[in-house]
């Protein structure tokens, strides 16, 4: 197994796997009007917002369609590993979360950003596209969101490949962010975003590019520890005149790209995953739906190395294992980003299990003579 090594922005140039111009994926870019609701006023109001999305498709019939869903903070082109890898035999649609890139949000952060919103942004986007069904493949939140959208909507979704972040079912009561930061100590940052939403935006507005590189770090060059477990600040753990290293696993391109893509709508509706009034609903949501189990085909790749959480202990804690009937879970050795740090690692599991899945769906569908004799 490939280590996760820290890349210079050198090495990621020089690196053919990492060879990357989004700029010349911007023609296959998409927008459709989707239904969305605003809550911050007296009554719920119907809104419209845009859906922004990379519609990629191989020169010869796809073997499927993956739908790829960022987490925090990110776009599309942090896909770029994959999308070079996958794009000359499936279909791809890689998305454009609410609030992210040209993404447009309802409003308000602090109701626009609930699980059932998401899952809606997502059918609309397939539905523009034409697609009846899709495997999605989600990192982070997105990760979260892939497995939400197989639980609510597993017609359209016929199998899930999340990477760091399991599925996290919903039980007992709800819990705060604030005490989930007492519990786990690197989710203060968290309690943070939620406690003090407008101050923690005006920090990492002032300068997108520190703010990301701050974030986006990899195995063998981790954050400082009290950037993940202060409740009242992100970025002061860091001078103002030191120079942060650039994003280890992105090229210089990359990481411009990614800069200028975040700074369309800054950091402000980004944080909607961790304010507690959309935590609550959607928890609200699904408890009153109450499938909370997950029969979708789904793969969990877990990083041996994020200094945000032992994901292996987690997934015990959650219970996540018995409320999936159909789970592989997979290690790699990588922080937080592995799809960035460890790609071929990762694109290897995503091919095995493509792979398998394949056989199965092949299986399951009778013969040409066995349809006759049907």
């Amino acid at each position: 197994m490939t280590l996760g090594v820290a890349f210079t922005n050198a090495d990621a140039e020089a690196n053919e796997i990492r060879h990357f111009d989004p700029h010349q994926y911007e023609k296959y870019e998409r927008n459709v009007p989707c239904p969305a609701i605003r809550r911050d006023t007296e009554e719920e109001t119907a809104v419209e917002i845009n859906i922004n999305y990379v519609d990629i498709k191989p020169s010869t019939p796809p073997k499927e369609t993956l739908l790829m869903v960022h987490g925090w903070p990110g776009m599309w082109s942090t896909w770029a590993r994959q999308i070079t890898h996958f794009q000359d035999d499936y279909r791809l649609l890689v998305t454009n979360i609410r609030g992210f890139y040209k993404s447009t949000h309802p409003g308000d952060v602090h109701t626009g950003g609930v699980y059932s919103d998401f899952v809606s942004d997502l059918i609309c986007l397939m539905d523009h596209a034409g697609v009846e069904s899709a495997i999605c493949v989600g990192h982070d939140w997105g990760s979260q969101l892939c497995f939400e959208a197989a639980r609510q909507r597993p017609d359209r979704f016929k199998a899930v490949i999340g990477l760091v972040v399991p599925y996290l079912p919903v039980g007992g009561n709800y819990v705060p962010t604030r005490y989930l930061a007492k519990m786990a100590p690197r989710l203060a940052y968290q309690a943070y975003f939620n406690d003090l939403a407008k101050q923690a935006t005006e920090e990492l507005d002032k300068s997108v590019r520190r703010s990301l590189r701050a974030v986006m770090r990899g195995w063998h060059n981790p954050p400082p520890e009290p950037f993940l477990t202060s409740t009242t600040a992100l970025m002061d753990v860091f001078e103002d005149d030191d120079e942060l290293e650039p994003i280890a696993f992105l090229s210089p391109s990359e990481e411009d790209y990614l800069v200028k893509g975040m700074e369309i709508q800054g950091f402000e509706k980004t944080l909607q995953f961790y304010l507690d009034s959309n935590r609550r609903r959607s928890f609200e949501f699904a408890t009153a739906q109450g499938n909370h189990t997950i029969h979708t085909p789904s793969l969990l790749i877990l990083p041996s190395h994020d200094r945000v959480a032992k994901w292996r202990d987690a997934i015990k804690l959650v219970g996540t294992e018995a409320f999936m009937t159909d789970l592989e879970i997979r290690d790699v050795e990588a922080a937080h980003w592995p799809h960035l740090e460890a790609p071929e690692d990762v694109n290897r599991m995503m091919e095995d299990f493509l792979g398998k899945l394949e056989m199965r769906t092949s299986s399951d569908t009778p013969s040409r003579s066995d349809r006759e004799e049907l």
